[in-house]
């Protein structure tokens, strides 16, 4: 019996192995490659200082917001097909692959970008950042096949483990590489963009596991188009006829969307106003040393007030945080009788409501959806949480041209930050919509078709 349970959960076939799960948890360690090398910390600073250096602030921002938000639209675009197909099967592990491999081709490729080619930084990123979030979506749908279900939430807690362990030995490499290039034997500094090769092979190594995983899937690899567009379309109106769902989603949308642009533009922003790059990499520091009580504090919190309150008020510390990052000096400033950079300050900030933001989000997801469509509707809701930097980038893109001022190089930015803010407001109106447990329980059941 158990055999057949664990046949039928695995949209692959096959028991899942203790090697298995090896395989999928080292992959999280290998792709933190990207999101620390690429996303946060050097893309941002070359692409201020190196690749559009020498264009004026506010095109600055603009192109590097239109950057940012074409390669979401991208991925938002192929994302519910992808979606679709990995809860079907089939081709998972065939277009993983390939997109994977897209991904860590693109990242060493920025390693040759010259100085001044912004447009050929731009482009890479897009490619490389189609390949990195789309093989994602296939990674998290192989979850089902490497553990049992009793066990899937652990092994799923020891991945987001390993990626922050990976985070901050790359994060310790940058440092080393940029600034203490002394203790490897350098003579002079090194070229930075070298670490998009290094985290490139860092990538693929510890992805070597996963890739080299044989399929267990003994059906046809044909794509079924009718059937994934069916599937898709079922979850889609079973989404629209539940409002409480829907209304969540909307403000999730939105304010996750923010979150995400924040960190996405934190460090380009600290570069912009002038902070060092010891600052900002402390500052990183700062908002994963903040992140991990600070999520475990809010959980508390939504247990006993419950999650939605909670989500109010870390929603409106981030407008505070906006205005916070908008207004920010450059100088140290006095905090406790020690000169402080307000770069940590609001590095402080963004940890302390970061994690618990997304931690609040996904609980209270799991009390609004109804019984029998948790995967399907985690499909989306997954899909939702990587494809939303989209508003907040084209909002910078936008607020850079409109509020330039040729005597305040730096307004247009600064009231880029600030217009951030209204993504978290208008998520907090659409979550006012969004109804408690017994409401939407109710409403689950009278309101969601029978797909059949």
């Amino acid at each position: 019996m158990e055999d057949n349970e664990n046949k039928t959960a695995h949209p692959e076939g096959g028991v899942p192995a203790p090697s298995g799960a090896l395989r999928w948890v080292i992959y999280d360690l290998g792709h933190t490659g990207f999101t620390m090398i690429v996303m946060a910390v050097l893309f941002p600073i070359l692409f201020q200082n190196y690749w559009a250096g020498s264009l004026p602030e506010h095109l600055k921002t603009s192109r590097y917001g239109l950057t940012l938000g074409i390669a979401s639209i991208f991925v938002a675009l192929m994302s519910p097909v992808l979606a679709s197909i990995a809860q079907s099967g089939g081709l998972r592990t065939v277009l993983f692959r390939v997109l994977c491999s897209l991904g860590i081709v693109g990242m060493a490729l920025l390693s040759f970008v010259d100085q001044g080619c912004w447009q050929w930084a731009s482009l890479i990123y897009i490619v490389a950042a189609v390949g990195f979030f789309g093989a994602n979506l296939f990674y998290d749908s192989f979850l089902i096949d490497v553990t049992t279900e009793k066990n899937r939430h652990a092994i799923s807690g020891v991945s987001f483990s390993v990626g922050y362990v990976g985070g901050v030995l790359l994060l310790a490499a940058i440092a080393v590489w940029t600034q203490h290039w002394t203790l490897l034997g350098f003579e002079a500094a090194p070229d930075p963009r070298w670490l998009f090769v290094l985290g490139a092979v860092w990538w693929l190594v510890f992805a070597l596991p996963l890739l080299s995983r044989k399929r267990t899937h003994h059906g046809t690899t044909a794509l079924d188009w009718r059937k994934s567009l069916r599937d898709l379309g079922d979850t889609c109106l079973a989404f629209w006829h539940t409002k409480n769902v829907r209304w969540f989603m909307l403000a999730y949308f939105c304010y996750i969307d923010g979150v995400h642009t924040i960190i996405t533009s934190a460090v380009r922003y600290g570069n912009a106003l002038g902070f060092s790059q010891g600052d900002l990499f402390m500052a990183l520091f700062i908002v994963q040393v903040f992140g991990v009580p600070c999520a475990l504090i809010f959980g508390v919190l939504g247990k006993y007030l419950g999650a939605r309150p909670v989500l109010f008020a870390a929603i409106a510390i981030y407008v505070g945080v906006a205005f916070y990052g908008a207004l920010m000096p450059v100088e140290p400033i006095s905090l406790l009788g020690f000169a402080v950079s307000p770069m940590f300050v609001l590095a402080a900030l963004i940890g302390m409501v970061q994690g618990g933001v997304q931690a609040l989000s996904r609980s209270y997801f799991a009390t609004i959806i109804p019984a029998g469509r948790e995967v399907s509707f985690f499909g989306f809701y997954s899909m939702i949480g990587r494809c939303s930097t989209v508003l907040g980038p084209i909002l910078l893109s936008v607020i850079a041209v409109l509020m330039h001022r040729e005597d305040a190089p730096l307004y247009s930015t600064r009231a880029g930050i600030a217009g951030i803010s209204l993504l978290f407001v208008v998520g907090a109106i659409f979550l006012a919509f969004a109804k408690p447990k017994a409401d939407a329980t109710r409403n689950c059941e009278s309101q969601i078709p029978n797909p059949e």
